[in-house]
This record gives C-alpha cells, structure tokens and sequence, in this order.
C-alpha cells in the first residue's frame, strides 16, 4: 500500500502542467505554439530564457518534491519518482499527452542518486554546447543516468531499476525526435533567445 500510496503522491505532483500555465499567464497557448509541447523546452523556444528557466526548475521540482515527501512518509522516494514522470509525460487532463519528461526526471535523479546525476547533467552539457539540439543531448542524458548509476553502483538497486524505465519513458516521448535525428531535421535551440 505504502508503494501505492507513493506513486500517486508523484504522479499528482507530475499532473501539474507548470510550463503550459506559464505560457497561458504571457497569452501563450504551448498547444499551439512552437514543437506544440507543453514542456519547458517549449516555453523557452516561445517565450524567452527566463521562462524556461523558471518552467524547468518548477518541472525539475515536480520530482525532488514528492521523493522527499514519500521517502519522509514512506522511508522509500522511488514510486514517487516513477508517478512524477508517468504524470508529467501522460498527463490525463491533455488527452495523456504532456512534457518529455527531462526535467521531472533531473529531479528526481537529484533526489536519489546525486552522483550518476552530475555526471550525467555533464554529458547533457557537452552535447547540448556542441550540437544545440536539446533532444539529442537529453537523450544522451537518460540513457547514461541508469549506465552510471550501475557503475557507480549509485543508489538502491530499485533506484537503478527505476531510471531504466524512465529512460524507455523518455526515449518514447521523444519519439517524433529521435525520427527528425535521424533525418537530420531537429532543430537547433537556443535556449537564450525566443525564436
């Protein structure tokens, strides 16, 4: 019950759509602006930096919270984790069409497993500052997180299980991407300039 109870504490806290609020307080509709996300990325492709600075540590907050809240409750963050990024990716109230997961999944990544997280925050760097292309590095960025946290043999063994099923999640929200990689149509961002 208490696993049960932990995955619904972060899958309430992903529901909550903080990009597309933002967007709607500027006029914006992200359903119909840009990639037609509701994530930060968007935002900041329409609205500016600050906005997806704010977008993303809001969504990034959506999965640090509800882990503490569980781990304090429950002694265990990680159902919490995985209801985040479910509720963020296939949010109900947008037809089960939400964000790509990416910043929900940093926080909780920063909740449980600290190192595999700057490590991983790292290469999401070095690929972004190379290509500008925010899927290609975030991709990148999930699939190492499970690599390094086995190596590094980072957090609970549930933990490292966990970030293998979000990279699957992430990897299938980024669907449309990874087919515009391929064809070497994914645009660049960048996130310091509306477009």
């Amino acid at each position: 019950m208490n696993y049960l109870l932990s995955f619904l504490i972060g899958f309430a806290f992903g529901l909550i759509p903080f990009s597309y609020i933002l967007g709607l307080l500027r006029g914006v509709d992200l359903r119909k602006a840009g990639s037609k996300n509701i994530g930060a990325t968007n935002l900041g492709r329409t609205l500016g930096f600050s906005f997806f600075a704010i977008g993303f540590v809001l969504d990034a907050l959506k999965g640090v919270v509800p882990v503490m809240v569980s781990h304090s409750l429950f002694g265990t963050g990680t159902m919490a984790g995985a209801g985040a990024i479910v509720g963020h990716v296939f949010n109900p109230f947008f037809g089960f069409h939400g964000g790509k997961g990416v910043a929900t999944t940093i926080g909780v990544a920063l909740a449980l497993m600290l190192r595999s997280f700057v490590l991983a925050l790292g290469i999401w760097i070095v690929i972004y500052l190379t290509t500008f292309i925010v899927s290609l590095a975030s991709l990148c960025f999930v699939v190492a997180l499970p690599i390094l946290s086995i190596v590094l043999k980072d957090g609970a063994i549930g933990d490292r299980v966990l970030f293998m099923v979000i990279a699957v999640i992430v990897i299938y929200a980024h669907r449309s991407n990874i087919v515009r990689l391929i064809r070497q149509k994914e645009p660049k961002t960048f996130l310091w300039r509306k477009e």
